[in-house]
This record gives structure tokens, sequence and C-alpha cells, in this order.
């Protein structure tokens, strides 16, 4: 059986590891600046549109839920 991790993602967490695969997350997550569920260190990978962009992120205007929307159920 393969691995299921690969270097073909959106963002990656340094922290727990977790990967987001669309251009549309990496979008949000630069706005937020660090991961939603453990506020750990993003990786940008080879499916993020742009390269992040250096700006220190608004925390307070930027929480998850109106970054990335509502969660599904």
């Amino acid at each position: 059986m393969g691995s299921l991790m690969t270097d073909d993602f959106a963002v990656r967490c340094k922290g727990c590891g977790f990967t987001w695969n669309t251009p549309a997350m990496a979008d949000g997550l630069r706005i937020l600046g660090a991961c939603p569920k453990c506020r750990g260190d993003l990786e940008f990978g080879t499916r993020g549109a742009i390269a992040p962009a250096p700006v220190a992120p608004d925390v307070a205007a930027a929480a998850p839920h109106l970054v990335l929307g509502l969660p599904r159920i």
C-alpha cells in the first residue's frame, strides 16, 4: 500500500501535517497566516496559486470561519 503523503499539495501545516489541496484554500490560509487546527506554521506547495505575501496577518479580522467559510456537516 502506498503512502498517502504527497508533494502535490496547496498548503501543508508544519505542526500537525494536515494538507489542503486547492488554490482557493491556499488563498484563505495566506490571510490567516497559521493553521486553523493547531496554529502551526504553513508550507505552501505546488498547487498554491501564488507565493505567500510577506505581510503580517490581521488575526482579529481573519477568523477561520470568515476566511474559509462555514464548515460542511
